[in-house]
């Protein structure tokens, strides 16, 4: 903390630096009568020279503001200006960021046979999904005489995640993410073979809904049927209904 200086020590080191601010130039309206501080500091306290102490002693008067300089002060003393409450600034709008969009969709294939693109929660066991994924593939390779394959040798599986990057810089909106997914789906089913797409749970049929020509059907997710079995009677009715 900064402490005050005592005067004497005050007027001692105004006196040394050659600076008088302490001692108005002249009266303003209605101010009191300037009065010279007289606690000059005692000679060996501080040594100066004889002429300036002669000086301090000496009382000064306040000189007379000229006429025009008292006028301006008189006019700003008498009429003071008018204190207009500044205006509140309108708020600004602030625009609703976006909602970052993130999901994940497995996608289960056998090639030649079918690909399930499922959205399925992450706390679901990924053991029960690829077995249910399993079953569900040997179920439709056998209402297909034509296919000839092992599904357990066969089964592929891999993770969609969205955002594929994490630049936020880019456009990775619902939009893009449409665009990617069904990207996603044509180049498997182009690149295996894929005569049929299954759309397991609402995120796989929200971004994977231009698939042209391809046939697909879309169901409830894998973890909805581990839930509960008995669903699986409708979604085996629906698949012996597309064929």
């Amino acid at each position: 903390m900064f402490e005050a200086l005592p005067e004497a020590k005050r007027l001692a080191y105004l006196q040394a630096m050659g600076v008088e601010s302490f001692f108005p130039r002249f009266r303003l309206p209605g101010a009191p009568e300037p009065v010279l501080c007289r606690t000059l500091p005692e000679p060996e306290v501080v040594s100066t020279p004889a002429a300036d102490s002669e000086m301090q002693s000496q009382p000064r008067t306040a000189r007379e503001a000229p006429e025009s300089a008292r006028n301006l002060l008189r006019d700003l003393v008498g009429t003071p200006a008018k204190s207009e409450s500044p205006k509140p600034a309108p708020a600004a709008e602030t625009q609703p960021k976006p909602e970052k969009l993130q999901f994940i969709l497995r996608f289960y294939l056998v090639p030649g046979l079918a690909l399930l693109v499922d959205a399925s929660p992450e706390q679901v066991p990924e053991t029960a999904l690829k077995q249910f994924a399993a079953n569900l593939m040997l179920a439709l390779s056998r209402r297909q005489e034509g296919w000839q394959g092992s599904i357990k040798q066969s089964l592929q599986q891999h993770l969609f995640r969205w955002p594929v990057v994490g630049n936020q810089a880019l456009a990775q909106g619902e939009t893009e993410a449409r665009e990617a997914v069904n990207a996603a789906i044509l180049a498997n089913c182009e690149r295996n073979a894929l005569p049929q797409v299954l759309l397991m749970g609402e995120q796989a049929q929200r971004f994977a809904g231009e698939l042209g020509e391809l046939s697909s059907i879309a169901t409830e997710s894998m973890a909805h049927y581990l839930q509960t079995p008995l669903a699986k009677r409708t979604l085996w009715a629906q698949l012996t209904k597309q064929q």
